[in-house]
């Protein structure tokens, strides 16, 4: 079995994250889609995360009517901190084979990760563009890290939709809309749990 990878803080997911996973599957001919909500990521340990179990919500509200998508709280529930290479373990076995799905600005720092040879070893690489990352210096770190890691890198043909959730948090800070951005169902969550500060002053702008 062919198994996508996302992890991330999804705080909030949005529409891209759902674009991305989509286009993954479809292009990599994957057998399913496994989005993972962090726990406790390392390289976030100074930025204000909503509380794990209200983005692990957000996130089965966002997927639920995707068929292949799935949800895990693999990092959620493990203690301590998240480390890819620690999850690609968990979920490596003889039956399948795991596609790390993730953003061009992980590329960039992979060598900054914990075990990154383990990661590479685990898993195929497979990295999608990110606004203000030029394809030629993608193209240069992707060969670099190729030729010192002995792997290959596959990238995604996206289009760049520029849609980030620290854009959508920012825009309830201002009292502007976000339904733009994502599924009604996670619009729908926020406004009853009042998350990010949201309030009635967001949908009458």
């Amino acid at each position: 079995m062919k198994i996508g990878i996302i992890g991330g803080t999804f705080n909030p997911i949005h529409l891209a994250h759902l674009y991305i996973a989509y286009e993954a599957k479809c292009q990599l001919n994957l057998d399913k889609i496994i989005f993972i909500p962090t726990g406790s990521p390392p390289h976030k340990k100074d930025m204000e995360i909503l509380e794990a179990s209200l983005r692990y919500n957000m996130v089965y509200e966002a997927i639920k009517n995707y068929e292949d998508f799935e949800i895990s709280d693999y990092e959620i529930e493990k203690k301590g901190l998240s480390y890819t290479f620690e999850t690609l373990e968990h979920f490596k076995n003889d039956d399948n084979e795991l596609y790390f799905i993730t953003g061009a600005d992980c590329l960039m720092d992979i060598e900054k990760w914990k075990y990154p040879e383990k990661i590479f070893k685990l898993c195929n690489f497979v990295v999608f563009n990110r606004a203000g990352y030029s394809k030629k210096n993608l193209r240069i770190q992707k060969e670099k890290i190729q030729q010192k890691f002995n792997t290959n890198i596959t990238f995604l043909d996206i289009i760049d939709l520029e849609i980030s959730s620290s854009i959508i948090r920012n825009r309830i800070k201002e009292g502007k809309r976000i339904d733009f951005f994502m599924p009604r169902e996670v619009l729908e969550y926020i406004i009853t749990n009042n998350l990010y500060n949201y309030c009635n002053k967001v949908m009458k702008n």
